[in-house]
Protein backbone atom coordinates (compact mmCIF):
# COMPACT_ATOMS: atom_id res chain seq x y z
CA UNK A 1 0.00 0.00 0.00
CA UNK A 2 2.75 2.41 1.01
CA UNK A 3 4.74 1.54 -2.11
CA UNK A 4 1.81 2.59 -4.29
CA UNK A 5 0.74 5.63 -2.26
CA UNK A 6 4.05 7.51 -2.12
CA UNK A 7 4.78 7.37 -5.88
CA UNK A 8 1.18 8.38 -6.55
CA UNK A 9 1.46 11.37 -4.21
CA UNK A 10 4.76 12.40 -5.81
CA UNK A 11 3.16 12.16 -9.23
CA UNK A 12 0.24 14.30 -8.08
CA UNK A 13 2.64 16.95 -6.75
CA UNK A 14 4.53 17.05 -10.04
CA UNK A 15 1.26 17.27 -11.92
CA UNK A 16 0.17 20.15 -9.67
CA UNK A 17 3.43 21.95 -10.33
CA UNK A 18 2.86 21.67 -14.07
CA UNK A 19 -0.68 23.01 -13.65
CA UNK A 20 0.59 26.01 -11.65
CA UNK A 21 3.34 26.80 -14.16
CA UNK A 22 0.90 26.64 -17.09
CA UNK A 23 -1.68 28.82 -15.34
CA UNK A 24 0.86 31.49 -14.36
CA UNK A 25 2.39 31.50 -17.83
CA UNK A 26 -0.99 31.94 -19.51
CA UNK A 27 -2.05 34.66 -17.05
CA UNK A 28 1.19 36.57 -17.65
CA UNK A 29 0.63 36.44 -21.41
CA UNK A 30 -2.89 37.80 -20.93
CA UNK A 31 -1.56 40.77 -18.95
CA UNK A 32 1.12 41.43 -21.58
CA UNK A 33 -1.58 41.64 -24.27
CA UNK A 34 -3.72 44.01 -22.21
CA UNK A 35 -2.86 47.15 -24.19
CA UNK A 36 -2.90 45.51 -27.63
CA UNK A 37 -5.98 43.27 -27.71
CA UNK A 38 -8.68 45.83 -28.46
CA UNK A 39 -11.37 43.17 -29.03
CA UNK A 40 -11.96 42.94 -25.27
CA UNK A 41 -11.75 46.63 -24.41
CA UNK A 42 -15.51 47.22 -24.44
CA UNK A 43 -16.26 44.44 -21.95
CA UNK A 44 -13.32 45.47 -19.76
CA UNK A 45 -14.56 49.08 -19.78
CA UNK A 46 -18.03 47.95 -18.74
CA UNK A 47 -16.61 46.00 -15.80
CA UNK A 48 -14.50 49.02 -14.81
CA UNK A 49 -17.66 51.15 -14.68
CA UNK A 50 -20.11 48.62 -13.24
CA UNK A 51 -18.23 47.65 -10.08
CA UNK A 52 -17.57 51.19 -8.76
CA UNK A 53 -21.18 52.10 -9.61
CA UNK A 54 -22.54 49.04 -7.78
CA UNK A 55 -20.39 49.76 -4.71
CA UNK A 56 -21.47 53.42 -4.68
CA UNK A 57 -25.14 52.46 -4.95
CA UNK A 58 -24.79 49.92 -2.14
CA UNK A 59 -23.11 52.53 0.06
CA UNK A 60 -25.89 55.00 -0.65
CA UNK A 61 -28.45 52.38 0.43
CA UNK A 62 -26.38 51.58 3.56
CA UNK A 63 -26.15 47.87 2.80
CA UNK A 64 -23.87 45.75 4.97
CA UNK A 65 -21.63 43.87 2.52
CA UNK A 66 -21.10 46.35 -0.31
CA UNK A 67 -18.51 44.04 -1.80
CA UNK A 68 -21.28 41.57 -2.68
CA UNK A 69 -22.89 44.24 -4.83
CA UNK A 70 -19.57 44.80 -6.60
CA UNK A 71 -19.02 41.08 -7.15
CA UNK A 72 -22.57 40.64 -8.44
CA UNK A 73 -22.07 43.49 -10.89
CA UNK A 74 -18.78 42.06 -12.16
CA UNK A 75 -20.22 38.58 -12.61
CA UNK A 76 -23.11 39.80 -14.78
CA UNK A 77 -21.02 41.80 -17.27
CA UNK A 78 -21.14 39.95 -20.60
CA UNK A 79 -20.41 40.89 -24.20
CA UNK A 80 -23.97 42.00 -25.04
CA UNK A 81 -26.60 43.89 -23.10
CA UNK A 82 -29.22 41.14 -23.53
CA UNK A 83 -26.87 38.42 -22.27
CA UNK A 84 -25.93 40.54 -19.27
CA UNK A 85 -29.57 41.20 -18.48
CA UNK A 86 -30.47 37.54 -18.74
CA UNK A 87 -27.61 36.50 -16.45
CA UNK A 88 -28.60 39.22 -13.99
CA UNK A 89 -32.22 38.06 -13.93
CA UNK A 90 -31.10 34.47 -13.33
CA UNK A 91 -28.80 35.65 -10.54
CA UNK A 92 -31.55 37.62 -8.78
CA UNK A 93 -34.11 34.82 -9.21
CA UNK A 94 -31.77 32.11 -7.93
CA UNK A 95 -30.73 34.27 -5.00
CA UNK A 96 -34.36 34.99 -4.12
CA UNK A 97 -35.16 31.27 -4.22
CA UNK A 98 -32.15 30.47 -2.04
CA UNK A 99 -33.10 33.21 0.41
CA UNK A 100 -36.67 31.89 0.66
CA UNK A 101 -35.50 28.33 1.34
CA UNK A 102 -32.92 29.42 3.91
CA UNK A 103 -35.43 31.73 5.62
CA UNK A 104 -37.83 28.82 6.20
CA UNK A 105 -35.08 26.33 7.14
CA UNK A 106 -33.50 28.76 9.61
CA UNK A 107 -36.45 28.33 11.98
CA UNK A 108 -35.15 24.88 12.99
CA UNK A 109 -31.77 23.95 11.50
CA UNK A 110 -29.34 26.29 13.36
CA UNK A 111 -30.38 24.64 16.61
CA UNK A 112 -29.65 21.10 15.36
CA UNK A 113 -26.17 20.65 13.89
CA UNK A 114 -26.89 17.13 12.62
CA UNK A 115 -29.97 18.27 10.69
CA UNK A 116 -28.07 21.33 9.46
CA UNK A 117 -25.23 19.15 8.16
CA UNK A 118 -27.67 16.88 6.31
CA UNK A 119 -29.54 19.85 4.85
CA UNK A 120 -26.33 21.56 3.65
CA UNK A 121 -25.19 18.27 2.15
CA UNK A 122 -28.48 18.01 0.23
CA UNK A 123 -28.39 21.58 -1.08
CA UNK A 124 -24.73 21.23 -2.08
CA UNK A 125 -25.50 17.95 -3.84
CA UNK A 126 -28.40 19.51 -5.78
CA UNK A 127 -26.37 22.60 -6.68
CA UNK A 128 -23.38 20.59 -7.89
CA UNK A 129 -25.44 18.11 -9.91
CA UNK A 130 -27.79 20.77 -11.24
CA UNK A 131 -24.85 22.85 -12.46
CA UNK A 132 -23.88 19.98 -14.78
CA UNK A 133 -27.19 18.45 -15.91
CA UNK A 134 -29.61 21.40 -15.99
CA UNK A 135 -29.84 24.01 -18.78
CA UNK A 136 -30.23 26.48 -15.90
CA UNK A 137 -27.18 25.15 -14.07
CA UNK A 138 -26.02 28.53 -12.88
CA UNK A 139 -29.33 29.06 -11.09
CA UNK A 140 -28.99 25.73 -9.27
CA UNK A 141 -25.47 26.56 -8.15
CA UNK A 142 -26.32 30.12 -7.05
CA UNK A 143 -29.39 28.93 -5.17
CA UNK A 144 -27.31 26.32 -3.35
CA UNK A 145 -24.57 28.82 -2.51
CA UNK A 146 -27.13 31.34 -1.22
CA UNK A 147 -28.81 28.80 1.06
CA UNK A 148 -25.46 27.77 2.49
CA UNK A 149 -24.25 31.32 3.02
CA UNK A 150 -27.42 32.60 4.69
CA UNK A 151 -27.76 29.60 7.02
CA UNK A 152 -24.10 29.62 7.97
CA UNK A 153 -24.12 33.38 8.40
CA UNK A 154 -26.80 32.96 11.05
CA UNK A 155 -25.26 29.94 12.75
CA UNK A 156 -24.04 31.93 15.77
CA UNK A 157 -27.17 34.10 15.93
CA UNK A 158 -30.22 32.55 14.17
CA UNK A 159 -32.28 35.68 14.87
CA UNK A 160 -30.03 37.54 12.41
CA UNK A 161 -31.04 35.32 9.46
CA UNK A 162 -33.87 37.59 8.17
CA UNK A 163 -31.54 40.60 8.01
CA UNK A 164 -28.76 38.51 6.44
CA UNK A 165 -31.21 37.18 3.85
CA UNK A 166 -32.57 40.64 3.05
CA UNK A 167 -29.10 42.16 2.68
CA UNK A 168 -27.92 39.28 0.52
CA UNK A 169 -30.81 39.73 -1.92
CA UNK A 170 -30.51 43.52 -1.89
CA UNK A 171 -26.76 43.44 -2.56
CA UNK A 172 -27.18 41.04 -5.49
CA UNK A 173 -30.01 43.15 -6.92
CA UNK A 174 -27.98 46.37 -6.68
CA UNK A 175 -25.09 44.74 -8.55
CA UNK A 176 -27.42 43.46 -11.26
CA UNK A 177 -29.09 46.87 -11.66
CA UNK A 178 -25.72 48.59 -12.01
CA UNK A 179 -24.66 46.01 -14.61
CA UNK A 180 -27.91 46.39 -16.55
CA UNK A 181 -27.58 50.18 -16.64
CA UNK A 182 -24.02 50.15 -17.97
CA UNK A 183 -24.18 47.17 -20.33
CA UNK A 184 -27.40 48.31 -21.99
CA UNK A 185 -25.80 51.71 -22.63
CA UNK A 186 -22.43 50.49 -23.92
CA UNK A 187 -22.85 46.92 -25.14
CA UNK A 188 -24.40 45.93 -28.48
CA UNK A 189 -28.00 44.83 -28.18
CA UNK A 190 -27.78 41.35 -29.69
CA UNK A 191 -30.41 38.71 -29.09
CA UNK A 192 -31.29 36.86 -25.92
CA UNK A 193 -28.98 33.83 -25.83
CA UNK A 194 -30.62 30.41 -25.91
CA UNK A 195 -30.14 28.24 -22.82
CA UNK A 196 -27.24 25.80 -23.20
CA UNK A 197 -27.94 22.21 -24.04
CA UNK A 198 -27.76 19.93 -21.02
CA UNK A 199 -28.38 16.22 -20.43
CA UNK A 200 -31.19 16.80 -17.92
CA UNK A 201 -32.03 14.88 -14.75
CA UNK A 202 -33.39 11.69 -16.35
CA UNK A 203 -30.19 9.68 -16.70
CA UNK A 204 -28.56 10.21 -13.31
CA UNK A 205 -28.88 6.53 -12.44
CA UNK A 206 -27.27 5.26 -15.65
CA UNK A 207 -24.74 6.98 -17.90
CA UNK A 208 -24.78 10.25 -15.88
CA UNK A 209 -23.97 8.40 -12.64
CA UNK A 210 -20.48 10.05 -12.41
CA UNK A 211 -22.26 13.38 -11.93
CA UNK A 212 -24.08 11.92 -8.92
CA UNK A 213 -20.77 10.71 -7.50
CA UNK A 214 -19.38 14.21 -7.98
CA UNK A 215 -22.31 15.68 -6.05
CA UNK A 216 -21.78 13.17 -3.24
CA UNK A 217 -18.13 14.20 -2.97
CA UNK A 218 -19.13 17.86 -2.67
CA UNK A 219 -21.77 17.03 -0.04
CA UNK A 220 -19.28 15.00 2.01
CA UNK A 221 -16.77 17.85 1.83
CA UNK A 222 -19.30 20.37 3.18
CA UNK A 223 -20.26 18.06 6.07
CA UNK A 224 -16.59 17.52 6.96
CA UNK A 225 -16.01 21.28 6.93
CA UNK A 226 -19.04 21.92 9.14
CA UNK A 227 -17.88 19.34 11.68
CA UNK A 228 -14.34 20.77 11.62
CA UNK A 229 -15.73 24.27 12.13
CA UNK A 230 -17.81 23.15 15.12
CA UNK A 231 -15.13 21.05 16.79
CA UNK A 232 -12.07 23.20 16.06
CA UNK A 233 -13.77 26.64 16.01
CA UNK A 234 -12.28 27.43 12.60
CA UNK A 235 -12.83 30.85 10.97
CA UNK A 236 -14.38 31.59 7.57
CA UNK A 237 -16.59 28.50 7.31
CA UNK A 238 -18.96 30.33 4.97
CA UNK A 239 -16.17 30.76 2.45
CA UNK A 240 -15.09 27.14 2.87
CA UNK A 241 -18.57 25.85 1.99
CA UNK A 242 -18.94 28.17 -1.00
CA UNK A 243 -15.46 27.16 -2.21
CA UNK A 244 -16.44 23.49 -2.15
CA UNK A 245 -19.59 24.17 -4.17
CA UNK A 246 -17.82 26.28 -6.80
CA UNK A 247 -14.75 24.08 -7.16
CA UNK A 248 -16.67 20.82 -7.34
CA UNK A 249 -19.03 22.26 -9.96
CA UNK A 250 -16.13 23.05 -12.30
CA UNK A 251 -16.82 22.59 -16.03
CA UNK A 252 -15.97 19.01 -16.86
CA UNK A 253 -15.87 17.94 -13.23
CA UNK A 254 -18.70 15.49 -13.67
CA UNK A 255 -16.56 13.03 -15.63
CA UNK A 256 -14.86 9.92 -14.35
CA UNK A 257 -11.40 8.98 -13.20
CA UNK A 258 -8.51 11.25 -13.99
CA UNK A 259 -10.53 13.59 -16.21
CA UNK A 260 -12.75 14.58 -13.27
CA UNK A 261 -9.80 14.94 -10.93
CA UNK A 262 -7.93 17.12 -13.43
CA UNK A 263 -10.95 19.41 -13.83
CA UNK A 264 -11.41 19.84 -10.08
CA UNK A 265 -7.67 20.26 -9.46
CA UNK A 266 -7.30 22.88 -12.17
CA UNK A 267 -10.37 24.76 -10.93
CA UNK A 268 -9.00 24.71 -7.38
CA UNK A 269 -5.61 26.03 -8.53
CA UNK A 270 -7.29 28.76 -10.58
CA UNK A 271 -9.17 29.80 -7.45
CA UNK A 272 -6.09 29.69 -5.22
CA UNK A 273 -3.81 31.57 -7.64
CA UNK A 274 -6.53 34.09 -8.42
CA UNK A 275 -6.95 34.64 -4.68
CA UNK A 276 -3.21 35.27 -4.32
CA UNK A 277 -3.15 37.68 -7.26
CA UNK A 278 -6.22 39.60 -6.05
CA UNK A 279 -4.93 39.72 -2.46
CA UNK A 280 -1.47 40.92 -3.48
CA UNK A 281 -2.99 43.56 -5.74
CA UNK A 282 -5.17 44.72 -2.84
CA UNK A 283 -2.13 44.88 -0.57
CA UNK A 284 -0.28 46.98 -3.15
CA UNK A 285 -3.22 49.39 -3.36
CA UNK A 286 -3.43 49.64 0.42
CA UNK A 287 0.27 50.47 0.49
CA UNK A 288 -0.54 53.60 -1.54
CA UNK A 289 -2.53 54.92 1.47
CA UNK A 290 -5.31 56.27 -0.72
CA UNK A 291 -7.78 58.39 1.26
CA UNK A 292 -9.75 60.05 -1.55
CA UNK A 293 -13.09 58.38 -2.33
CA UNK A 294 -12.70 59.09 -6.06
CA UNK A 295 -9.14 57.70 -6.15
CA UNK A 296 -10.35 54.61 -4.32
CA UNK A 297 -13.00 53.99 -6.98
CA UNK A 298 -10.45 54.62 -9.75
CA UNK A 299 -8.15 51.94 -8.30
CA UNK A 300 -11.06 49.50 -8.23
CA UNK A 301 -11.98 50.39 -11.82
CA UNK A 302 -8.43 49.80 -13.11
CA UNK A 303 -8.26 46.43 -11.34
CA UNK A 304 -11.63 45.39 -12.78
CA UNK A 305 -10.46 46.28 -16.31
CA UNK A 306 -7.48 43.94 -15.89
CA UNK A 307 -9.50 41.16 -14.25
CA UNK A 308 -12.17 41.22 -16.95
CA UNK A 309 -9.46 41.03 -19.61
CA UNK A 310 -8.13 37.87 -17.95
CA UNK A 311 -11.64 36.49 -17.39
CA UNK A 312 -12.30 36.61 -21.13
CA UNK A 313 -9.04 34.73 -21.75
CA UNK A 314 -8.67 32.49 -24.80
CA UNK A 315 -6.01 30.47 -22.99
CA UNK A 316 -8.33 28.77 -20.49
CA UNK A 317 -7.40 30.84 -17.42
CA UNK A 318 -10.52 32.99 -17.25
CA UNK A 319 -11.42 31.82 -13.74
CA UNK A 320 -8.15 33.27 -12.45
CA UNK A 321 -9.43 36.70 -13.46
CA UNK A 322 -12.83 36.00 -11.89
CA UNK A 323 -11.34 34.98 -8.56
CA UNK A 324 -8.80 37.81 -8.54
CA UNK A 325 -11.63 40.29 -9.08
CA UNK A 326 -13.70 38.81 -6.25
CA UNK A 327 -10.85 38.88 -3.72
CA UNK A 328 -9.75 42.36 -4.78
CA UNK A 329 -13.30 43.66 -4.30
CA UNK A 330 -13.59 41.96 -0.90
CA UNK A 331 -10.27 43.50 0.13
CA UNK A 332 -10.93 47.01 -1.13
CA UNK A 333 -14.68 47.43 -0.49
CA UNK A 334 -14.84 46.89 3.25
CA UNK A 335 -17.03 49.88 4.06
CA UNK A 336 -17.92 53.47 3.16
CA UNK A 337 -14.30 54.62 2.76
CA UNK A 338 -10.92 53.38 1.52
CA UNK A 339 -9.89 50.37 3.63
CA UNK A 340 -7.09 50.20 6.14
CA UNK A 341 -7.06 46.44 6.77
CA UNK A 342 -6.43 43.28 4.77
CA UNK A 343 -8.33 41.10 7.27
CA UNK A 344 -11.36 40.44 5.01
CA UNK A 345 -9.05 39.24 2.24
CA UNK A 346 -7.06 37.15 4.71
CA UNK A 347 -10.27 35.59 6.07
CA UNK A 348 -11.34 34.71 2.54
CA UNK A 349 -7.96 33.16 1.80
CA UNK A 350 -8.12 31.07 5.01
CA UNK A 351 -11.53 29.81 3.98
CA UNK A 352 -10.35 28.92 0.49
CA UNK A 353 -7.22 27.09 1.63
CA UNK A 354 -9.19 25.18 4.28
CA UNK A 355 -11.71 23.98 1.70
CA UNK A 356 -9.00 23.05 -0.78
CA UNK A 357 -7.21 21.00 1.88
CA UNK A 358 -10.39 19.00 2.47
CA UNK A 359 -10.88 18.54 -1.27
CA UNK A 360 -7.33 17.23 -1.67
CA UNK A 361 -7.96 14.65 1.07
CA UNK A 362 -11.19 13.63 -0.66
CA UNK A 363 -9.36 13.35 -3.97
CA UNK A 364 -7.08 10.73 -2.42
CA UNK A 365 -9.81 8.92 -0.48
CA UNK A 366 -12.73 8.91 -2.93
CA UNK A 367 -11.34 9.07 -6.45
CA UNK A 368 -10.76 5.81 -8.33
CA UNK A 369 -7.84 3.58 -7.44
CA UNK A 370 -4.95 3.04 -9.82
CA UNK A 371 -6.53 -0.17 -11.13
CA UNK A 372 -9.88 1.55 -11.69
CA UNK A 373 -8.20 4.42 -13.58
CA UNK A 374 -6.79 1.92 -16.05
CA UNK A 375 -10.04 0.03 -16.41
CA UNK A 376 -9.08 -2.99 -14.26
CA UNK A 377 -12.05 -3.04 -11.90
Amino acid sequence: MRGRFLPGMAGDMMEGGRFVARILRASALEVRELAFDTTRWRQSLMAALVVPLAITMALALRLDSVWWAGISGFMTVLATGSASLQRGMIRVGATAAGVAVSFVAARWLPYNHVALALFLALTTFLGTVGMVVSPHGTAWLLGSVTVNMVLLGGLDDPSAVPMIAFNRLAEITVGVVASALVTNLLAPRGTMPAPPTAPGWRHLLDHDWPVVVQGIRAAIAVVILLLAWIWLELPSFQQMAVTVALVMAAPGAGGVGLDARHAVTERALHRLLGCLIGGLAGLACLALSVTSFVSWLVLIAVAMWICMHIQTSRRGVGYVGTQAAMVFIVTMAQGPRPPTSLLPGIDRFIGITGALAVLMVLSVALWPSVDERHGHV
